[in-house]
């Protein structure tokens, strides 16, 4: 089964997780829906599972997008919970990912200095606001979850 993996850091991660979560149910027959924390229970390489992620939705607040810039890592006890180091290395040197498969979603306006990777095209960008999920989504969502399903099922998606 293909995978989404969604990226988000611990301190953003309750309005993230409700948005994975519409995002299982919406996507659950054609796409297994992970984050970092699924990846460390399975005891799974971090960079090896972000590299091959048919699709990577990486939740850009503030907190996040400073970490992967600064190439900085978030810890719990003794695991990093995100891995900012890791992914900056893996959208500079992977084009394939920032350009195919990587979506960026945000929960509150952008400002000039909204980190995002050298190649993406910023109409991958989704404002979702302030992170809520109505039970019936909204454009932003129907059109998010679009481009989740072009990139999971390419040429054989049809909407």
């Amino acid at each position: 089964m293909k995978c989404s993996l969604f990226l988000y850091n611990e301190s953003d991660s309750n309005k993230a997780r409700r948005l994975m979560s519409y995002f299982q149910g919406r996507l659950g027959r054609i796409s297994e829906v992970r984050n970092i924390k699924n990846i460390l229970v399975r005891d799974q390489d971090f960079q090896e599972e972000l590299s091959e992620s048919e699709c990577v939705v990486l939740v850009g607040t503030p907190q996040a997008l400073s970490l992967i810039q600064n190439k900085q890592q978030e810890k719990h006890a003794d695991y990093i919970t995100f891995d900012g180091k890791v992914m900056h290395e893996e959208f500079a040197e992977n084009k394939e990912l920032v350009k195919n498969r990587l979506l960026i979603v945000h929960f509150t306006g952008r400002t000039e200095n909204y980190w995002i990777p050298e190649g993406f095209d910023e109409k991958q960008i989704f404002h979702v606001e302030d992170g809520k999920v109505p039970p019936d989504g909204t454009p932003t969502l129907t059109h998010l979850e679009y481009r989740m399903k072009k990139i999971l099922l390419g040429d054989d998606f049809m909407y």
